[in-house]
């Protein structure tokens, strides 16, 4: 379960795994993931962890949401007890894009918060590359906009080379930060494959009333001309001069290469969002 992580982003990932068996398939998987509950808290002391079911969990109808519960009642007052979050994963059911975004929307649905109003606004930029992550804060930053990204793997999944291990990697979207996405003023949300009920933009619309507002992936001139033309109505500030002169160097390689390419046919494969991105792009 490491492995096709690790494979792509080339970095140390540790997942657990409750390792059923045969006995856990007739009498309930609740023990081992308890079990493995404790092992990992006190192993990397985390603040959070993430559960995602596997297909024999599911298809022997174990009630991960009542192991948990059951599990905080029985250590309640133990010191350093992380949060939990659950997604529900049987490999038999979707692809890994969409248990990609059904954890992403598990997180807001189980973690985030209502209250006062603030000046944030929610980007949830999808499965892109941690280069990716890390632009895109840029460009938020840019407008002068206070943003929270779920997920921000700009630096946990593209480290720096260490001397020494780090169990958990620095970086990623503060559990302060996912608990106040309730309060955002408005929702960015990149994905035109997404399905309602697993959209954590949707979640924050319909829990909170914030704005949700999806676009396709930002590459290409037409879909990011409706990015920053959003992030201008939401900042109240003109695109900076430095993307603008971006956008006119790509408008000049436009017209300096379509006598190369005009007619050519392109086969493009990978995930949704990305392919609708790049058939955006090529046409």
């Amino acid at each position: 379960m490491r492995r096709y992580i690790i494979s792509h982003y080339n970095e140390p990932i540790d997942i657990a795994s409750s390792s059923l068996s045969e006995k856990n398939a007739i009498y309930g998987g609740g023990p081992n993931l308890k079990m493995g509950l404790t092992n990992v808290a006190e192993k990397y002391r985390p603040a959070m962890i993430g559960i995602a079911t596997t297909c024999l969990t599911e298809t022997i109808g174990d009630d991960v949401p009542m192991y948990l519960k059951e599990y905080a009642r029985d250590t309640e007052g133990s010191e350093g007890l992380p949060e939990f979050v659950n997604v529900s994963t049987p490999s038999y059911s979707g692809t890994h894009m969409e248990g990609f975004h059904g954890a992403i929307h598990e997180v807001i649905r189980q973690k985030a918060e209502g209250g006062p109003q603030a000046e944030t606004v929610n980007l949830l930029p999808g499965f892109v590359s941690s280069a990716d992550y890390r632009l895109l804060k840029e460009i938020m930053a840019a407008f002068g906009l206070n943003s929270t990204m779920l997920p921000d793997l700009s630096e946990t999944m593209d480290g720096q080379a260490l001397l020494e291990y780090e169990k958990i990697q620095s970086g990623g979207t503060p559990l302060a930060a996912i608990g106040a996405m309730g309060r955002s003023k408005a929702t960015i949300e990149f994905g035109r494959t997404l399905s309602g009920e697993e959209s954590g933009g949707l979640s924050l619309q319909k829990k909170f009333s914030i704005n949700n507002h999806r676009l396709g992936i930002p590459i290409g001139i037409e879909e990011t001309d409706r990015f920053f033309e959003l992030l201008s109505t939401l900042s109240g500030r003109p695109m900076p001069e430095k993307y603008a002169k971006e956008r006119g160097r790509l408008v000049d390689a436009y017209v300096d290469g379509h006598k190369y390419l005009f007619g050519k046919k392109a086969i493009i494969y990978g995930e949704e969002d990305l392919v609708v991105g790049m058939t955006a792009f090529l046409t």
